[in-house]
């Protein structure tokens, strides 16, 4: 029998009758917490986080230990994220089959099925090595499980790019997200363009905020009153059931009056300084505020879906502030065997995993029940290729923090997987609520990944 009522049918104003009358029927009632939601009612989230051309295993991978999954050290690029070790899962052994079995080059190909699980259509678009093809496949994961945790809010999804559009943009290198099938959606590289298309006209106050409370208070009234007139026509069995949610009731009453109300943590941040968004000159300082954006975005729910995606497949960007002055595309290529390139390259990586680390904090800052709002968030973190001097598809590195409301253990270290990375999108869509077994081109997934959840 379930003993939650979930946070959403308070803030949808749902009347005391629909909580009541189902008491009387539970063993038809959805074991475990409602789609969506954790086991204490708060809302699931997803954030979707991406870099460009490949990693350089050798700092990448982790250190495996003889203790099975749990016993791992983080490679070099990965120690900032040495705080937040417990909350990843890092999956070794994904392959984008799906990317190779259609046109285009690896960078095109790469961008178009990360989240798509699709090969790329037929086109005009020109890739780095002459190849022709053409948009994405299909509809992204992201936006498949925006269609069912955030139709009620204001934006369904929200795109956020760090030099996402730059060296001539527009086109199929430097698109990851899609509603469906030769439909991206481009990410937003201006955060004041961000701040003001999501913040300029959201108001909350502490009286909104005491009257959200004062409603889900008197809600609970309203049901406190029917279970009188129920018990009084009830008959045994149904009374035992009346009395163990009255008193259910009762204890969610006493946990509203402690609890912060959702979207309590929401503070609507000051409008970004304009400069330069285009620029390596300030990627580093737009890369804080693009996080500092989502972040907020979820915390005030006007969204539960986001995503974050730093440069592109052409990825010509160079990092000054690191004294990193190659360009990138050209580094990512280098020969094995070009020590210094790899250094390079490596003390980049080093600074995409400090951002994701921050992404964590941020997240891990805001209370939600007994844990956190990254405890109710799933976070993955793809790329088009595994290795950018073999334009591979092959053991392309992603990397799972939070656990989706608890829904799977972290800390854990994944080898030897072996399997296309379809598989990863099938899972994410079961733990948002969605059974399916297959996303993306049926003939590249096998079912979710076993022993993941």
């Amino acid at each position: 029998m379930s003993r939650r009522i979930y946070r959403r049918r308070f803030l949808q104003g749902a009347g005391g009758l629909s909580l009541a009358l189902p008491l009387l029927n539970m063993h038809s009632q959805r074991a475990g917490a409602e789609p969506g939601y954790s086991d204490d009612g708060f809302p699931l989230r997803l954030i979707l986080f991406l870099h460009p051309n490949g990693i350089w295993p050798a700092t990448w991978w982790p250190t495996a230990g003889a203790g099975g999954q749990t016993d791992f050290q983080l490679g070099a690029s990965m120690a900032p994220m040495e705080a937040y070790k417990d909350r990843l899962t890092i999956l070794d052994g994904l392959n984008m089959t799906a990317a190779d079995a259609g046109p285009g080059e690896p960078h095109q190909s790469g961008m178009g099925a990360v989240w798509t699980g699709q090969p790329l259509q037929e086109g005009d678009m020109v890739g780095g090595d002459g190849s022709l093809a053409g948009w994405g496949g299909g509809i992204s994961v992201d936006q498949e499980i925006a269609a069912s945790i955030g139709a009620d809010s204001l934006f369904s999804s929200l795109e956020f790019g760090v030099r996402a559009s730059a060296f001539g943009g527009g086109e199929v290198r430097s698109r990851m997200v899609y509603s469906g099938a030769a439909a991206p959606l481009s990410p937003d590289d201006d955060p004041v363009s961000g701040w003001n298309r999501i913040f300029a006209d959201l108001t909350l106050s502490p009286s909104e905020m005491a009257e959200l409370r004062a409603k889900r208070l008197s809600i609970l009234d309203t049901v406190d009153g029917q279970f009188s007139t129920l018990m009084a026509r009830a008959g045994v069995e149904d009374r035992q059931r009346l009395e163990q949610h009255a008193a259910l009731v009762r204890d969610l009453e006493l946990r509203l009056a402690e609890e912060p109300v959702l979207g309590e943590a929401c503070v609507v941040p000051g409008v970004p300084p304009s400069e330069p968004f285009d620029d390596a000159n300030t990627m580093d300082r737009i890369s804080q505020r693009q996080i500092d954006l989502l972040v907020m975005s979820l915390a005030c729910d006007v969204t539960r879906v986001g995503s974050v995606q730093y440069s592109n497949g052409r990825n010509h960007t160079q990092f000054p502030w690191l004294g990193s002055m190659t360009d990138g595309h050209e580094l990512s290529h280098a020969g094995d065997d070009l020590v210094d390139s790899w250094n390079e390259w490596a003390t980049r990586e080093h600074w995409y995993c400090e951002q994701f680390a921050y992404l964590m904090q941020q997240l891990d800052s805001i209370p939600e029940g007994e844990g956190t709002m990254l405890d109710n968030t799933l976070i993955v973190w793809g790329n088009e290729l595994a290795k950018g001097n073999t334009h591979s598809h092959y053991r392309t590195p992603f990397v799972m923090a939070g656990s989706a409301g608890g829904q799977f253990e972290t800390g854990r270290y994944l080898q030897g997987l072996d399997q296309p990375h379809n598989n990863l999108l099938v899972s994410m869509l079961n733990l948002f609520g969605n059974d399916a077994q297959t996303f993306g081109h049926p003939e590249h997934c096998t079912g979710p990944i076993s022993g993941l959840v």
